[in-house]
């Protein structure tokens, strides 16, 4: 092989390298998945790839998130976002009045109930998808967006990769 290919291969490789570094710390984060108050979407000793805030848009209701909470690093799925009315009674969610339908086991679900809190311009009110271990907004109350560390984009798993999806959570 001539000497100038090999050059421009080299010079490929480095400034991709160098692209993902960069990419790595600015924009991505990984976090190890620690306890079970997510299962079944993942899974504890799972790896994630979260998206730092400042690169996308506001989470999504039914998006999986990293916040810090009193010390603590929590992944969570949001329920609801700023402006929103979010209650639970006897484990169904209610948001802004009507009830949300969600894909959790009925292993995993609860029959608790809260009152219904009226959420600011900047809070989210955060659960667990196994609802009967999970700690979150149900504990804690509303995070703010600055307590956002990122969005989940995916898994990385002893299977490889996944998406994490959101839940189903439709209002009907």
């Amino acid at each position: 092989m001539p000497r100038r290919p090999l050059v421009v291969i080299l010079r490929t490789v480095a400034a991709g390298l160098g692209l993902a570094l960069l990419l790595r710390a600015t924009v991505f984060t990984s976090y190890r998945v620690a306890g079970t108050s997510m299962r079944e979407t993942l899974q504890d000793g799972d790896r994630i790839l979260v998206c730092e805030p400042a690169w996308l848009a506001a989470p999504d209701v039914g998006d999986a998130v990293v916040a810090q909470v009193e010390g603590e690093v929590l992944v969570k799925r949001v329920a609801a976002g700023p402006g929103d009315r979010i209650g639970m009674q006897q484990g169904h969610v209610l948001r802004n009045g009507a009830a949300v339908r969600e894909s959790i086991p009925v292993l995993l679900d609860c029959a608790d109930s809260f009152p219904e809190v009226a959420l600011g311009t900047d809070e989210y009110f955060l659960l667990g998808d196994n609802r009967r271990v999970s700690v979150d907004s149900r504990e804690f109350g509303p995070v703010h967006q600055k307590q956002l560390l990122g969005r989940v984009l995916l898994r990385i798993h002893g299977g490889g990769l996944s998406s994490v999806a959101a839940l189903e959570r439709r209002v009907p």
